[in-house]
């Protein structure tokens, strides 16, 4: 057994011992209310579209904009990105120019009137970031460094500079009369170094390298120590080290870094410099800052801050900031994926700092988000909507858990899952005792796979608010599907399906997924021994048993003497390699051949279905996603995308029920479904379908499977209606969603190899995983 994947064991059961002493107090604590004061910090928002001067009858594939710079006059912006390409088997490959394709756009903003006053359109050839300082727009562009008059456009200076093949890119900050523009080199080989150009106030210009031939050097900020000297945090390979620098002769020193042990390195960024030398950062939670004068770090604005959507403001690109007023940029929020993005404007944000709290004397409510991915801003609409409409309670989100990175390994599928396991046990039962102390979050989002969580000790019922949604239009399969011994504790918003894709033909005798003999077959006869399930032995069991744990556990008893126990044991010794494969390998195996006639997918939308029949086993119309091999031949599972749950510990379950409400909107369904994601709300699924057969039949197909053109899905033929029908009818053949026990297939990894191998019998691996996994069902339930 793997000696890191032994010390996650450790680890997991020393948490769960603490869950067993956390679990002997009598009586769970009531949580401790917060009452939002009126001199809490608070900051109201006003966001201002601006024009970037982008082609507007353009369709775009992708965009990003930067900021150049500020003054009392301008918001100097950049945008760059690319128009959408023909497909494929359009381009004129006599004609074709990539270049013809891109946009690089510099637009200047006037702050008094908020409208673009000019545009300056660059050549896509350039490099290095344009910046804005002494009234003028500088670029680099190949040995040149141009600068540009920000109202009219025209060259006011060319100069030569010394260049170097490298990929390059530079950043600026200002400490008292010096600027200092740091360039980050990146050679063939990967190899990082850095240059300090040190411009003074005569202009002079001193260039110092910073370079070590068996480390990369990464600079990270520059801090203002004084008028004339310098800090400069850098990565030096693993080392983090704090050079002094003397601004007037270019000399620098490396500090101790104990001086500078107030710092927390680890979440500091380039950001902005005001002119004092404080820098301005973007964190995880909002925006701090860091003196190296007065050797404070501190938060300046946290998202809880405003009523914003703080997915789109997490992403945003910092103007200016000070204590009273922040000014970010962001590109413009759009619909959803099926109608593209948008570059022809820019969002401004202006957060300016109020007296008093607004929402004074309301009752704070904890939301824990989960980010499986990134904040997704139909939670973060759902938040400010919830908290600009009730009176009582505010939806504050936390940061508090952290969850540790995982491992991804496309060599071995094993070492990816059993990080995955790893990380989740600890994160679920960190949950479970905050939970039980009466210090747990309010609400729950994207924790669904915890089924530890899934009792009334834990989380409340979600039942009575979707107990009046009809199947008509409703996926109430997807609810049924969730819940646990007829409780629901854990509702999916929006979902993905997941199983094998392939022909209907091929399904077995319930026509919707396969027993373990059917798969069996399935596997020896038509995919020619190769499963597309990657897992080694271990891993492979413990998804099965998962899929099938209501037959074993039942009312807080586990019981593995039954045949089905052994049954799963039997398929996976008799079927199953002891080491995974990685997809790297798999798929090579049909390099020089045609596709395969299945393989396992995991898809989240429309596009995510289609691109699965495109990639893979792209000939025909008859292809479904039918279940994994189970006991009965089960059909697909589906696992959520977001998921939300209350706590039964919550200050007021009702109130964290309204928003639950909120996340089952039309409207909030509909903008989920537009971004290819599966939802609840049938309707929602079928109006937006319309719109993603015209996205999709119409090019739109490198958004779901990341091709550099647009590409049809199906290789040439159109989607229409009987697709989405298609579809439609797979989501309802979900019956079940994903959802384990971390902490009880670390134990079935832990001790079924011991079977597999003939080191044990199976009724003696049986009776040492029962006992402990019946001790951990004791310890949870003797609260």
């Amino acid at each position: 057994m793997d000696r890191q994947f032994c010390k996650g064991i450790a680890v997991v059961l020393t948490v769960s011992v603490l869950i067993s002493l956390a679990s002997c107090s009598k009586q769970t604590p009531a949580k401790e209310r917060k009452i939002i004061s009126a001199e809490s910090p608070w900051f109201n928002a006003e966001t201002i579209e601006v024009s970037t001067g982008v082609d507007a009858d353009r369709d775009v594939d992708y965009v990003y904009h930067n900021v150049v710079g500020s003054d009392e006059q301008y918001y100097i912006l950049y945008t760059f990105g690319m128009y959408k390409t023909p497909t494929y088997d359009e381009i004129d490959w006599t004609t074709y120019d990539y270049n013809d394709y891109n946009f690089d756009i510099i637009s200047v903003v006037d702050r008094e009137t908020l409208q673009t006053v000019s545009t300056i359109t660059l050549d896509s050839e350039y490099y290095g970031e344009p910046r804005y300082s002494d009234g003028k727009i500088t670029v680099k562009w190949g040995q040149q460094e141009i600068d540009y008059d920000p109202l009219t456009g025209d060259v006011l200076e060319s100069r030569s500079i010394i260049g170097n093949d490298d990929l390059s890119y530079s950043f600026f900050f200002f400490i008292g009369d010096y600027e200092i523009e740091i360039i980050q080199h990146q050679t063939e080989n990967s190899h990082f170094y850095s240059d300090i150009c040190i411009h003074d106030p005569d202009g002079e210009v001193r260039t110092i390298k910073l370079e070590k031939p068996d480390k990369n050097v990464t600079i990270i900020t520059a801090l203002a120590l004084n008028d004339t000297s310098a800090l400069l945090l850098a990565y030096e390979g693993k080392d983090t080290v704090f050079y002094e620098f003397d601004l007037t002769t270019g000399e620098y020193t490396v500090a101790d870094a104990n001086d500078y042990a107030w710092m927390d390195v680890d979440v500091v960024t380039q950001g902005i410099s005001s002119p004092d030398g404080t820098v301005y950062f973007s964190t995880d939670t909002g925006i701090s800052r860091i003196n190296a004068q007065t050797k404070t770090q501190e938060e300046v604005f946290n998202y809880n801050w405003c009523n914003f959507n703080r997915a789109l403001i997490d992403y945003c690109d910092i103007v200016e900031c000070s204590e009273d007023k922040i000014v970010l940029l962001t590109q413009s929020d759009v619909p959803g994926l099926y109608c593209g993005a948008r570059a022809d404007v820019a969002n401004i944000i202006e957060l300016k700092k109020t007296d008093n709290n607004p929402n004074a004397g309301k009752t704070v409510l904890e939301l824990y988000y989960r980010q499986t991915y990134d904040f997704d801003k139909y939670t973060g609409e759902a938040i400010v909507l919830f908290n600009e409409s009730n009176t009582d309670y505010f939806i504050e989100v936390t940061d508090r858990y952290e969850e540790a990175d995982k491992v991804i390994d496309l060599n071995n599928a094993d070492v990816s899952e059993i990080s995955r396991i790893n990380n989740g046990a600890e994160l679920s039962n960190k949950l479970a005792i905050d939970i039980m102390n009466g210090d747990g979050p309010d609400i729950l989002i994207n924790v669904s796979d915890f089924s530890q969580l899934n009792n009334p000790n834990s989380l409340a019922d979600l039942s009575p608010y979707v107990e009046d949604l009809d199947s008509d239009m409703y996926f109430t399969n997807i609810i049924e599907g969730s819940k646990t011994n007829g409780v629901l504790y854990q509702l999916p918003i929006s979902f993905k399906i997941e199983g094998i894709m392939t022909r209907t033909k091929y399904a077995g005798a319930s026509g919707k997924g396969f027993t373990l003999e059917e798969y069996s077959a399935f596997i020896d006869d038509t995919m020619n021994g190769k499963d597309p399930i990657l897992y080694g032995q271990a891993i492979y069991f413990a998804m099965l048993f998962n899929a099938a744990k209501d037959e074993f556990i039942k009312d807080g008893k586990v019981d593995l003497s039954g045949p089905e126990f052994a049954e799963l044991a039997d398929y996976v010794q008799d079927n199953v390699f002891e080491e995974g494969i990685g997809e790297n390998d798999y798929y090579a195996q049909y390099a020089f051949s045609p596709p395969p006639a299945a393989c396992t997918l995991n898809c989240c939308g429309l596009g995510g279905f289609w691109s699965g029949v495109a990639g893979v086993i792209h000939n025909g119309n008859d292809l479904t996603v039918l279940g994994y091999p189970s006991l009965d031949g089960s059909g697909p599972m589906f696992s959520p995308i977001c998921s939300v749950a209350i706590s039964s510990q919550a200050v007021d379950v009702d109130s964290c029920g309204e928003f639950v409400k909120i996340l089952l909107s039309y409207d909030i369904q509909t903008k989920i479904a537009m971004n290819d994601c599966f939802v609840l709300n049938r309707d929602a699924f079928r109006e937006t379908g319309e719109v993603a057969l015209e996205y999709y039949n119409n090019g739109g197909g490198c958004a779901a499977n990341g091709s550099s053109f647009g590409m049809d899905l199906s290789y040439g033929r159109k989607y229409t209606q009987d697709d989405i029908d298609a579809v439609e009818e797979c989501i309802l053949s979900c019956s079940q969603i994903v959802s384990e026990d971390p902490n009880i297939s670390i134990i079935l990894i832990e001790e079924m190899p011991a079977c597999f191998l003939g080191q044990k019998t199976l009724d003696e691996v049986i009776e040492i995983a029962q006992d402990r996994i019946q001790k951990v069902l004791d310890e949870r339930g003797s609260n």
